[in-house]
């Protein structure tokens, strides 16, 4: 129902008192006298109601509701407005509980009748009177002019009489308020500018018309060390909310990020699939160093030393750099945001650890208000994905090694084990080993959050847990950890200190590698007649004898094989203002991780089914590690307004410190699997060895900028860094510089467009992928007890030379970038250009052979990757005041790669790998990118004679397979890579869906040569290698005829097993739903403000032009996620 004239809804006040309560409710002094309230009749009417730690507008609020009165405050604030207040009454005359509630303030109540009002105003409203007056009127939406229902109207008093009040729009977009005069009046709602307006006199038929604005974005960028002002930063970023990630992929935020940042990449590893204890790797902007993480120790990765991830961007948590593993166990629903800094201006206050660009997250911080509890769960299950395998029935491979000549029929011994095997196919074993090791695997995440506090003092506890079964049976990644925060903020200083726990335990599955499963023979029984499994399933003597072991054998056996590790972090933060425009910040963290690793197989194991020696039968591999790492950072800002002038002035000073060790033991002789600690071994196998590392870290950091009327920006960074890691060039500066236009803001394009915006940024910055003792002479006593050595001394080996001239290796980077929006910024667009060359590079280099050492790391290499990212926004369509949404994204991201400059060691190495007879090996060889294929180009099989014919270095046909005809075929690395995706919103209803593709690249499809042509026909194949064999003169066919020769038989790489690695996968689709207590009667029974309901579900289908086994030691997987979050209230 419509109301005039000036009365306040109790819609109106609820609103208001959510919105901004301490604003427009300053205290009044206390000196009061008895609430004296007006006569009515229904003042006496009964109350029942029940309120618990709510504040007093609120319970207000509702004591008017439960009369069906409307609340009027006019002219006056109550004192204790906004403190928290119970209510537990059974009908009480309502003039009773008003007077109860409200105490002893100077106010007047009084019952109006007809339409039901409760108005408290001050004994002063006559004098106020006299200066006030009603005004009215719609809002509508600029957009559509469609009236906008909820629209919160709030009135500011400019000449600071007593008095505010305010509302929101009803049904029909109107509102009607008394005001003092000379007010101003601010008008907001969701989706569109907030708009203010100076009122000189009564107006009840104003029409007021807002602007949408679709880019409601947070004006600040958070660089991890400091804020900027977004429209002024000339760095190249992009900030995602907590809550669009998770949305995407409810329990991997970082795969989530290259939906919203095509230059982010998470690199897919054929081996590992969806294996949960794997780590994995990240990428952005191409390569900016040699090397990858699948060549480096296990336990570096664990403690997740620097030089073992070359390639992998910094992590800042919460203005801290923290290891990878930290991001990878950190609960989701902990985070608020993350930023993506991907050029010079963006990075390079991080110096020599920018590189890779820098990956800042933003964790949550606790409300004020009172206690609230949060509780966010998710229940994932995982299926696996075995599409892409083709492996032969049982039938089909006895046909098969019939056909390639396995069985002699002429040899009575051959046609017995044929016939036998035939017996089994009729008798219908058929045994789909591939299925065995597998489960549906139901994965579990739990956060438990309860915070609160005041304007002073905020507090946040959190709980969380995962339980993350994989697909393969006993495999598992589980975490555990708690967290607690709390600030105290009081006048110009503010305080905050975080402790974090984290545990993770890791095991891989006693089942072994997924590879051995689609090996095994189907006409093979899995158990004996005792329904247990034998060790040995065969001795296959055609071609050869061997050994076909029961890869489920191991899986009973006692075997161990987990990781655990634990981490503790503290940080300590301090501020203090010491003017308006001047701030002091100090920072300080501390954290301390542990890591284990054990690895147990008993003698009965399968990998010892050919060994003889009972010493060598049985083995356990034992690591252990720990780290610890802390750092300062004392940081001070100033900004200096001048009318339409900005100076911002930033410095900080870091130190830090990082140590780990880790130490290997492996034995051997372990009898019995009962056998089961590393104290039992008959033996060492190896001698023990291990690692220790100590680097230190200072460094300044100095940041200027300008900015004149929000149109122009420049900005200078400054990073002189002091590292242990060198010696003669232990101090190194890096630098970078940029320039921003924000031309939407001058006066000729106002009204035309409504974004445009041009970058452009220089700058160098470092990376550290050298060990910390690169540089120095350092000695082992490895090895150094001979048998020979008589007498008692004991002596050192020379383990590193002294390399004191090595540098930091040093990428330029150059950013252009032009962001632009039409249409009230419904069609946003960002195009951004680079080109970083990596400088000083490391490589090695020939040495001596007097000097002991083959090779010395050197600054010799250059590495340059040029590309562009683009990315586009869509509003397909919108109505504000239905509420209706629907968004289109799209981007995509092109890399090119290549190395100017290698060393003669790497060249020698390059000769090594073009040698090579199997799978393509890296060639790292000047200009060509890191990613380049190198092999022999075929003409596919000659139809006459079933060989393959292929071409020289200088295009003459041949039958005869040589490596120095290896020429470059192409690059493994796509040509476009990005994302396509949309969302519809219609209220509190969401729908998301997105597609990942890339285009333009190759890969070498190792299935059809381990799988087809160079299997052992000993075990299982691809079914291609029985349809599309060549077999007699005439056949048109694209396999090789079979050889039971091995050594004639062997197939050697080439061009007809690289094919176009053309893909678009749909990476996840997800649909929500959020309820609040305002609507449902339910949540209010229960306590709850909001519950939320989303179901998503990952990687449900892929589209591809290679047929190739995916998965190989680990099998991908679908999953499919339901979430549910609740507040209590």
């Amino acid at each position: 129902m419509k109301q005039r004239g000036f009365l306040l809804k109790s819609t109106c006040l609820a609103s208001l008192l959510v919105g901004a309560p301490v604003q427009m409710f300053p205290p009044l002094s206390a000196n009061a006298q008895k609430v004296r309230p007006s006569d009515d009749g229904w003042k006496e009417e009964k109350v029942t109601l029940r309120v618990s730690n709510e504040t007093l507008g609120s319970v207000l609020t509702k004591v008017a509701k439960s009369v069906n009165a409307d609340l009027i405050f006019q002219g006056v604030t109550l004192v204790g407005i906004n403190d928290l207040t119970t209510l537990n009454v059974k009908d009480k005359p309502l003039d009773k509980v008003l007077g109860e509630l409200i105490g002893n303030q100077n106010v007047r109540i009084d019952y109006q009748g007809g339409h039901r009002a409760i108005v408290i105003s001050s004994y002063e409203r006559q004098e106020d009177d006299a200066q006030s007056f009603i005004i009215g009127g719609v809002i509508i939406g600029g957009d559509d002019h469609q009236p906008l229902v909820g629209a919160t109207v709030s009135v500011t008093n400019g000449t600071k009489q007593k008095g505010t009040s305010g509302c929101i729009t009803d049904e029909d977009g109107k509102f009607s308020l008394r005001i003092n005069r000379k007010s101003s009046i601010s008008i907001s709602y969701i989706g569109y500018e907030t708009k203010s307006i100076q009122i000189l006199r009564p107006n009840r038929d104003m029409k007021i018309v807002l602007t949408a604005n679709a880019t409601n974005m947070d004006e600040v960028v958070v660089t991890g060390i400091s804020r900027r002002n977004k429209k002024s930063f000339t760095g190249n970023y992009v900030t995602v909310k907590g809550d669009e990630l998770r949305r995407i992929d409810p329990n991997n935020i970082l795969k989530s990020l290259q939906f919203f940042d095509p230059s982010f990449k998470v690199k897919e590893n054929n081996s590992n699939g969806s294996d949960p204890t794997a780590q994995p790797e990240f990428q952005m902007r191409g390569d900016q160093s040699l090397g990858s993480v699948s060549n480096m120790n296990s336990m570096d990765l664990l403690l997740d030393n620097v030089s073992s991830r070359p390639n992998t961007p910094l992590f800042v948590l919460d203005g801290f750099v923290v290891p990878m593993t930290r991001i990878l166990s950190l609960d989701p629903e902990r985070i608020d945001d993350v930023t993506i800094l991907k050029d010079a201006a963006a990075t390079s206050i991080y110096g020599s650890k920018a590189s890779n660009g820098v990956v800042v997250i933003t964790t949550k911080v606790a409300p004020d208000g009172a206690l609230s509890v949060a509780y966010n769960g998710t229940l994932t299950i995982q299926s696996p994905d075995l599409t892409d395998y083709n492996m032969m029935n049982a039938a089909e491979k006895l046909q098969t090694e019939w056909m390639a000549g396995v069985y002699d029929p002429n040899s009575v011994s051959s046609m017995n084990r044929y016939n036998e095997l035939r017996r089994n196919v009729l008798a219908g074993v058929d045994s789909y080993w591939l299925s065995q090791p597998l489960r549906t695997a139901v994965q579990t995440r739990h956060s438990l959050t309860a915070a609160g506090g005041t304007d002073v003092f905020r507090y946040s506890l959190g709980v969380n847990a995962a339980f993350q079964p994989g697909v393969m049976k006993g495999s598992s990644n589980n975490t555990k950890g708690v967290d607690f925060s709390m600030t105290y903020r009081k006048k110009r200083v503010t305080v905050g200190a975080n402790i974090n726990l984290s545990e993770t335990s890791g095991n891989n599955s006693p089942y072994g590698s997924y590879s051995s499963y689609s090996q095994a023979n189907p006409y093979y029984r899995m158990t004996n007649a005792q329904g247990g499994y034998d060790q040995i399933l065969d001795n296959f003597t055609a071609a050869g004898s061997t050994t076909v072991t029961n890869p489920l054998y191991n899986s009973n056996i006692g075997v161990k094989d987990f990781s655990r590790s634990l981490s503790i972090a503290s940080s300590l933060n301090f501020e203090y203002m010491i003017l308006d425009n001047l701030r002091f910040t100090e920072s300080l963290q501390y954290t301390r991780g542990t890591a284990r690793t054990e690895r147990f197989l008993p003698a009965d194991h399968t990998n010892f089914a050919n060994e003889t020696d009972k010493t060598l039968k049985g083995s356990y591999t034992k690591n252990t590690g720990e780290s610890t790492s802390w750092s300062s950072n004392m940081g001070i800002n100033y900004n200096l307004p001048i009318d339409k002038h900005l100076i911002s002035m930033f410095a900080n000073w870091t130190v830090n410190e990082d140590r780990n060790n880790y130490v290997n033991l492996s034995a051997t002789g372990y009898p019995d699997r009962h056998m089961d600690d590393f104290i039992f071994g008959n033996k060492m196998s190896t001698n023990p060895s291990g690692s220790e590392a100590i680097s230190r870290t200072m460094s300044f950091i100095g940041q200027i900028s300008y900015s004149y009327d929000n149109r122009y920006s420049v900005d200078f960074n400054l990073s002189e860094e002091n590292s242990s890691r060198y010696t003669n060039n232990n101090f190194t500066p890096f630098w970078s510089t940029g320039v921003r236009w924000n031309a939407y803001r001058e006066k000729w394009l106002e009204g035309r467009i409504s974004n445009l915006v041009f970058r452009a940024t220089y700058g160098v910055t470092g990376e550290q992928s050298s060990s910390p003792y690169e540089t120095i002479e350092f000695y082992t006593f490895t090895n150094t007890m001979k048998p020979y050595n008589s007498f008692g001394t004991l002596g050192a080996m020379l383990q590193g030379l002294n390399n004191p001239d090595l540098k930091w290796a040093k990428t330029d980077q150059l950013s252009l970038g032009v962001d632009i929006g039409f249409w009230k910024n419904r069609i946003n667009a960002s195009f951004n250009y680079y080109n970083n060359i990596t400088r000083q590079m490391m490589t090695q280099y020939d040495l001596a052979p007097s000097t002991g050492f083959n090779s010395q790391n050197i600054n010799a290499g250059e590495l340059q990757n040029r590309g562009f990212d683009v990315s586009l926004n869509v509003i397909a369509y919108q109505n504000l005041r239905k509420q209706l949404y629907w968004t289109i994204n799209a981007n995509a991201n092109h890399n090119k790669n290549k190395i100017r400059k290698i060393s003669d060691y790497l060249r020698k190495i390059n000769e090594r790998q073009l040698a090579s007879k199997s799978a393509p090996l890296p060639i790292l060889q000047e200009g060509y990118s890191t990613t380049t294929l190198f092999t022999v180009r075929s003409l596919g099989i000659d139809p006459v004679t079933g060989k393959e014919v292929f071409l020289t270095r200088d295009g003459q046909k041949t039958f005869e397979w040589n490596s120095n005809d290896k020429v470059p075929v192409g690059d493994t690395n796509p040509k476009v890579s990005g994302t396509i995706s949309s969302s519809l919103n219609y209220k509190d209803l969401t729908f998301n869906v997105g597609f990942t593709y890339k285009w333009g690249g190759i890969v070498y499809n190792s299935t059809l040569v381990d799988k087809i042509e160079n299997r052992n026909i000993a075990y299982n194949l691809d079914k291609r290698a029985m349809t599309s064999r060549w077999q007699k003169p005439g056949d048109v066919t694209y396999f090789k005829k079979f050889s039971l020769d091995a050594s004639a038989s062997q197939t050697e790489q080439s061009t007809r097993f690289i094919m176009d690695d053309d893909e678009l996968k749909m990476s996840t689709m997800s649909v929500g739903y959020r309820m609040r207590y305002e609507k449902f009667n339910f949540l209010r029974k229960m306590n709850i403000d909001v519950l939320s309901l989303n179901f998503t579900t990952n990687d449900l289908f892929r589209l591809s032009r290679i047929k190739m086994e995916r998965g190989m030691d680990y099998p991908f997987a679908r999953s499919y996620t339901l979430s549910l979050s609740l507040i209590f209230k």
